[in-house]
């Protein structure tokens, strides 16, 4: 008798993948594409001797390409070989130490006040004060109050980047749904497990969330603070170069300075995907 049980069908074979380019080598090739047809465009425009003589691409103006990547290369390699590190050091240094005291006590402040809802609501007008101060204008008078040295840059990069740090973490620890706070607390979880497993991955989400901008602001703040009366740091030779109306020198220190900011973002998103591996964003990938 033949049996009444169908035979079972072989597994399905996995899809095959389309051979090519991965999507993080295409998006690589977009944006090299992009940068190419930029910088061809910029170089090619400033050569033109129409637009040279009644526009604003006068390379006298906004330079070139060409003349940028040759004094980068006399700052790294040529005749002024070792001049940049110096002046990219001092930036970089103060950068990334204003950032870690504005990062730590924005953090903390952060998640201080969402704990306590009548402090919080007491300070807020003044939180909301200090926030709505002109940034830029504090310049001078943090630098009367704390010379031209590394502090004036810290405590600047530190009122551009507390703020921002400090509402993402508050409203990060805040979003907490309350039915993930019930049921920790009906499995028996004190305060202090809801704050360290809880409400601090929350808010460390939303942090790094803000990163981002955080070290960009942290960048511009400390080039500011470089316009004033110091000798040394990329805002430094940004100056110099106005007072000897150099463009291709101001371009190349605009240059390295983006550059930096594109270094120590992906860095920070990287250490974003360590810390924050159980979000569901870096899950999925």
């Amino acid at each position: 008798m033949e049996s009444l049980h169908t035979p079972l069908a072989p597994p399905a074979a996995p899809p095959a993948r389309h051979a090519g380019l991965s999507d993080d080598a295409r998006v690589r090739i977009y944006q090299l594409v992009l940068l190419a047809l930029f910088l061809g465009l910029w170089e090619g425009l400033t050569r033109v001797p129409y637009l040279i003589k009644n526009t604003f691409l006068d390379p006298f103006f906004i330079s070139r390409p060409s003349l940028i990547a040759e004094q980068l290369w006399a700052w790294t390699f040529g005749a002024q070989a070792g001049f940049l590190m110096p002046h990219l050091a001092s930036t970089l240094g103060a950068t990334l130490l204003g950032l870690a005291v504005a990062g730590v006590t924005g953090f903390a402040a952060g998640l201080v006040l969402s704990q306590n809802p009548i402090l919080a609501r007491t300070l807020n007008p003044f939180i909301v004060c200090c926030n709505s101060l002109p940034r830029i204008a504090m310049v001078p008078l943090i630098t009367m109050m704390f010379g031209l040295g590394l502090l004036a840059k810290v405590v600047t990069v530190w009122f551009v980047v507390f703020f921002l740090i400090f509402f993402n973490t508050f409203k990060g620890s805040l979003s907490v749904e309350k039915h993930i706070l019930q049921f920790c607390q009906t499995l028996g979880g004190s305060p202090r497990q809801i704050l360290w497993s809880v409400r601090v991955p929350s808010a460390l989400a939303w942090t790094f969330a803000a990163l981002p901008n955080a070290i960009s602001f942290s960048l511009v703040g400390v080039v500011i603070a470089e316009f004033v009366g110091t000798t040394t740091g990329m805002g430094y030779l940004i100056v110099s170069s106005l007072s000897t109306l150099n463009a291709s020198e101001m371009f190349a220190a605009i240059t390295v300075l983006g550059l930096c900011g594109v270094g120590l973002v992906s860095l920070a998103e990287r250490l974003e995907r360590r810390l924050l591996r159980w979000s569901p964003q870096f899950n999925e990938r």
